[in-house]
């Protein structure tokens, strides 16, 4: 094989492996959850005494997310709404906020975030096994290298929101409402 080869080899390889690297990077677990969180935003519908004003995506526990989320957030809107990413600790940071990211991590460290955030119109997103028994309205599921994500209604309905059936015909499981007996046809 001439030089001439070798060095276009080498250089054919270097490129793909910029391009997968780049590709990687564009696409990192962290930028796809971030998407997830702002396009939630188009499936949900809050009632009428939720904040109105910015937009406000808050995240707690996971700064590579927030981080993101700012890179995303600054040329976007939601319902015609400036959006804004709150990075929080405390449950009394969550006063205005319309969704709550709740990242990885101990659940205890999270208790009151969780606990706040149940008593209002918040979209509570977590990113833990057991997040929507921990009152996570979506939760963030890895499969297959995959980010996918669960949804509870019960908490949906807790927290006063409507979630659109776009939305949950794509989601990888979802925690139904309990129906009443004669709605499943059982005899009184």
């Amino acid at each position: 094989m001439g030089k001439a080869r070798v060095g276009l080899l080498l250089a054919g390889i270097a490129c793909c492996l910029y391009v997968t690297l780049t590709y990687a990077a564009v696409f990192s677990v962290d930028a796809v959850k971030a998407a997830f969180l702002y396009r939630f935003a188009s499936y949900v519908e809050w009632p009428a005494d939720a904040p109105s004003g910015t937009f406000v995506i808050a995240v707690a526990g996971d700064e590579a997310v927030a981080d993101q989320l700012d890179a995303l957030v600054p040329r976007m809107s939601v319902h015609g709404r400036p959006v804004q990413v709150r990075r929080v600790t405390r449950a009394s940071d969550i006063d205005g906020v319309h969704i709550l990211y709740i990242g990885p991590g101990p659940m205890t460290r999270t208790r009151s975030l969780r606990a706040s955030a149940a008593s209002r119109p918040i979209l509570l997103v977590t990113d833990d096994q057991d997040g929507i028994d921990g009152g996570g309205v979506i939760n963030f599921i890895e499969s297959n290298r995959n980010v996918r994500f669960e949804i509870s209604l019960l908490a949906a309905d807790r927290a006063r929101l409507k979630i659109d059936s776009a939305l949950l015909s794509v989601a990888a499981h979802v925690e139904m409402r309990p129906q009443a007996a004669n709605d499943r046809g059982t005899p009184q």
